[in-house]
């Protein structure tokens, strides 16, 4: 997830197509394509010829490797203080009408942030935090307990994960796919069914940037 986003960032940043990207990296194409698409994720190996190939330097791409290993980074003196919201959010809660629920922070390295989602940190994205609940997003690295960070000012685009308010059962943190006019909602643990909406109201509240953990 962490890397198919930056990836996307990156191509959108410097203007490459896939096909460039992959002349410049010797990495082939179609495996480019399956990383954005989510059908794959890249070795280690494959991260490094394509950041190197994009410009990234020896800490951004450490950064990147942390973050697909799973790693959380120490705080250092540039960090962010994230707004934490309350897990008793009520379903239907406007997307201007977070600031009410606030009930603390999250410390966020500023590296990361910026790495995570480039210059739109610098133009004043808004973030929040919210704690995670269950198992069902775990194959994502999403785990009980962790701080997930989203934005309601980022676009979900179909494979993203997202933070979905469902009408009479509040927000919960789902896979989204779009197919027409149906909204599906995927977990990453099978024992959790797709949720499937075409009639009943269904409303993205945010892009997940990133989740962390800080047990």
């Amino acid at each position: 997830m962490i890397f198919r986003e930056w990836l996307r960032e990156k191509l959108r940043e410097k203007r490459l197509s896939q096909l460039e990207l992959a002349r410049r990296s010797g990495v082939s194409q179609g495996a480019i394509s399956r990383w954005i698409r989510g059908e794959r994720e890249p070795d280690e190996a494959s991260i490094v010829k394509v950041a190197k190939a994009l410009g990234a330097g020896e800490e951004e791409i450490a950064l990147l490797l942390g973050l697909e290993k799973g790693f959380v980074f120490p705080l250092e003196a540039k960090d962010v203080a994230v707004p934490l919201l309350s897990g008793e959010i009520p379903c239907g809660t406007p997307v201007n009408g977070f600031e009410e629920y606030i009930v603390g922070s999250v410390p966020l390295n500023e590296s990361l942030l910026s790495l995570r989602i480039g210059r739109a940190y610098q133009a004043g994205l808004r973030l929040f935090a919210v704690r995670a609940r269950g198992d069902s997003m775990i194959g994502k690295g999403i785990a009980e307990g962790d701080f997930v960070v989203f934005s309601p000012d980022l676009e979900v685009q179909s494979g993203d994960i997202g933070v979905v308010d469902i009408e009479d059962e509040g927000l919960c943190i789902k896979q989204v796919i779009f197919q027409g006019g149906t909204v599906i909602l995927q977990s990453a643990n099978p024992a959790y069914p797709p949720l499937v909406f075409t009639d009943r109201p269904v409303r993205i509240v945010g892009k997940v940037i990133l989740s962390l953990s800080f047990h």
